[in-house]
């Protein structure tokens, strides 16, 4: 459900506010300029937390996963404490593809699990001056944090799973009688809850735009209680193909969307397949798109994204007008 405005409400998340400490911590232990807790998307490296000194990183803030530092770091090209990075010359390939490449630097970098999904991210700091001290002897408090953060993920995950299951409580009343699917005002109510996590927490998330063919044709063909058996299985389909927290929406006659927490977008192509696989096997034809939550955009546009994907499937399998 969308979050009140009330200041209390406005607090930051367990989840946000335990990471935040844990990365002033770091800070005091090993000064660096910026201690970040980042995660991986496809090609980006997106910043969730960050307690910064002088960089100006801020959540949300994305970076080429394939020209980083901690890329090299977890694939064993470079160390996970580096006092000055001139010396590793995997990071040297870092800064000779800048534009304006710092003379030296250090770096530190330790991976962080998410023990339900693997791989999570990268706790790393970063410094635009060689440290002389000894950043080496700090590893063992660094993997306590990293062992501290991931328990706040787990606990993150069940507060989120607490929160979409309330969800689905509430959202029982805005159900279409047809289908069993939420309607439309059930599917934005559970947008704006799922934009509101994705903003708190730097999640991904996707939508899957569907459209019915051939409904009109059956209504005028075969009656509209035979169009509303079409729906009624559309519906079916897409909500016996769903994950938990999937949520199915019927939104207009022959128009539905399916919301996927927590969905990367190299995901996205497989989830959708296995939903036009499913209304195949249910005998219903449909027309298909759909588009990922950017970092810097909302699901509003996700979804319009997704529509217009949508559209453009349903112009290719329709094939070029009879001239």
């Amino acid at each position: 459900m969308p979050r009140s405005s009330d200041p209390l409400d406005a607090a930051p998340s367990p989840f946000n506010l335990g990471v935040d400490n844990a990365l002033k911590l770091l800070h005091r232990i090993a000064p660096l300029d910026v201690w970040m807790l980042t995660r991986i998307e496809g090609n980006e490296q997106i910043v969730v937390r960050a307690d910064d000194h002088g960089y100006g990183i801020e959540p949300g803030t994305a970076f080429d996963w394939g020209n980083s530092f901690c890329i090299r770091m977890l694939a064993e090209r470079g160390p996970r404490i580096a006092p000055d990075v001139q010396q590793v010359p995997a990071y040297r390939e870092v800064l000779a593809a800048q534009d304006n490449p710092p003379a030296s630097g250090s770096y530190i970098g330790f991976p962080v699990q998410d023990h339900e999904y693997g791989m999570y991210g990268v706790l790393c700091a970063m410094h635009p001056e060689a440290l002389s001290r000894d950043l080496e002897g700090h590893a063992e408090e660094i993997e306590s944090t990293v062992a501290v953060i991931e328990a706040l993920l787990r606990q993150r995950r069940q507060i989120d799973e607490l929160e979409r299951e309330r969800e689905a409580l509430e959202l029982e009343a805005y159900s279409d009688a047809l289908t069993g699917a939420r309607n439309r005002r059930g599917w934005q109510i559970a947008v704006n809850a799922e934009e509101q996590r994705c903003l708190d927490h730097s999640l991904p998330a996707g939508i899957i735009a569907l459209d019915l063919d051939h409904l009109k044709a059956v209504n005028d063909q075969e009656g509209h209680d035979a169009g509303d058996r079409l729906i009624a299985a559309a519906g079916r389909a897409l909500r016996d193909a769903t994950r938990e927290n999937d949520i199915v929406a019927r939104l207009g006659g022959d128009e539905f969307a399916v919301l996927l927490p927590d969905t990367p977008a190299d995901n996205l192509p497989e989830i959708a397949g296995r939903r036009r696989s499913a209304l195949t096997t249910s005998g219903v034809s449909a027309s298909i798109g759909y588009a990922c939550r950017t970092v810097s955009g909302s699901l509003d546009q996700a979804q319009a994204n997704a529509d217009a994907a949508m559209y453009a499937d349903k112009r290719q399998r329709r094939g070029p007008p009879a001239s």
